[in-house]
């Protein structure tokens, strides 16, 4: 049983790892947050970086969570926001000391370490959600909704694309990048369209991946183009296609449903709010949008208000540590498949 979290109603928050994505959350979520959750310190060890947040929100900094918990802060949650190896051990730490814990994606980078986590959550009793954007994309949410109410018709396929050129300050300290467990565009970017792929279409069975041999060859032998072919146990069948040295678009159709009576796009915008999900069909054969404009990074702040209500009310977070498992579970078996040379490997071995 999750037990709510006791005192105030505020869940108090720590920001563990303040790099790219935990400045961003920090100052388009936290130092915004209205009720419900506050943050009470920036946690990290390079001392320019947890300043930055530090400053920016008027909460303490520390070099570490033993840090903050020797000066006496008061803290119900850790929001676990380093590069991906460093995911579990934070996580485990904080379920150690009875705190609640939102981890960013991916879950862990192995699933002994996934499994442990959902261990120690079930024995605390505790929060445990992963920072997972597309199930909180009104887009996203909208094109299920359509699915399920037959506005397509029967679902034939699915297919996700993200295609981009990796820069700024996703390379600072070079980890994302890297070919080792913590980095690459299958690890960070796989999990993300899994989640977004079995968010629509259900339970993935297996899994086969390839690489552009001609984009590896121009970029110094890295996979940096992959293509997954996902099959799910309905025997829907769909498609992955990533790339991180790609031409990018304002406005990417990150997703398309397709469907015997209709097609649906979900377009994700990072820059302005022009993201959203439209319909095609016999009714709307030039489309028409099915949900409201968006940009990407407003799903950050609907993670972290989920999150902080589960706690607080003793509820079910909407992408949990089984959630992240899943994904985990799919990547890792379409890196045996990448590197099997494009073997199907059953999700069920991993």
């Amino acid at each position: 049983m999750i037990v709510p979290p006791q005192g105030p109603d505020s869940v108090r928050v720590a920001l563990v790892g303040c790099g790219a994505i935990g400045e961003l959350v920090a100052r388009h979520v936290y130092a915004t947050a209205s009720g419900g959750f506050g943050l009470v310190a920036a946690i990290d060890p390079q001392a320019e970086r947890r300043q930055a947040v530090a400053a920016a929100l008027k909460v303490p900094a520390y070099p570490s969570v033993q840090a903050a918990a020797d000066d006496g802060v008061m803290i119900d949650a850790v929001d676990i926001r380093t590069p991906h190896g460093a995911h579990a051990g934070p996580a485990f730490d904080a379920l150690r000391r009875g705190w609640h814990v939102l981890v960013e994606k991916p879950l862990a980078t192995t699933m002994a370490d996934g499994e442990r986590i959902r261990r120690a959550a079930a024995e605390a009793g505790r929060v445990v959600a992963v920072a997972e954007n597309y199930p909180h994309i009104a887009a996203v949410r909208a094109a299920r909704e359509a699915i399920a109410a037959g506005a397509v018709g029967d679902l034939l396929a699915l297919r996700s694309t993200r295609l981009f050129t990796l820069d700024g300050v996703w390379l600072q300290d070079g980890w994302r990048r890297g070919d080792g467990p913590s980095g690459g565009l299958l690890l960070d970017q796989g999990t993300h369209h899994t989640s977004l792929l079995r968010y629509l279409g259900g339970p993935v069975s297996q899994v086969s991946a390839v690489n552009s041999s001609a984009a590896s060859r121009s970029e110094g032998g890295r996979a940096d183009t992959l293509l997954l072919t996902l099959r799910f146990a309905s025997g829907l069948a769909a498609q992955s296609l990533y790339s991180w040295t790609a031409y990018p678009l304002a406005a990417e159709a990150e997703g398309t449903v397709i469907g015997s009576r209709g097609r649906i796009e979900i377009r994700v915008d990072y820059e302005t709010d022009q993201g959203g999900a439209a319909l095609w069909d016999e009714e709307a054969p030039g489309g028409r949008a099915i949900s409201p404009p968006e940009n990407y990074y407003d799903s950050h702040r609907s993670i972290v208000e989920d999150w902080a209500s589960a706690i607080r009310s003793g509820g079910r977070p909407l992408v949990t540590v089984d959630d992240g498992l899943a994904d985990l579970a799919v990547v890792l078996a379409a890196a045996r498949s990448l590197d099997a040379g494009g073997r199907p490997v059953d999700i069920a071995e991993e």
